[in-house]
């Protein structure tokens, strides 16, 4: 999955995202998934992630290891 949303983003050329327009029409089960997503991107330094307050949108940045070749 990182590396398919590597791609996409690289394509895309956006440096940013946010978390609730990317699970705007998602069902609680892939909100969720796509969360835990997040979370594994964020410790291998994919991506950063910020939020300004509690239950506020999460946003996305590309981080240090976003372009760094995958390992297999």
């Amino acid at each position: 999955v990182s590396s398919l949303m590597q791609r996409h983003l690289k394509r895309s050329g956006v440096r940013a995202f946010s978390f609730r327009e990317l699970c705007r029409k998602n069902n609680r089960k892939e909100a969720a998934a796509k969360f835990y997503i997040f979370l594994v991107l964020k410790k291998q330094s994919v991506v950063e992630l910020s939020q300004s307050a509690p239950f506020a949108d999460i946003t996305a940045t590309l981080g240090p290891m976003f372009s760094a070749p995958e390992i297999m």
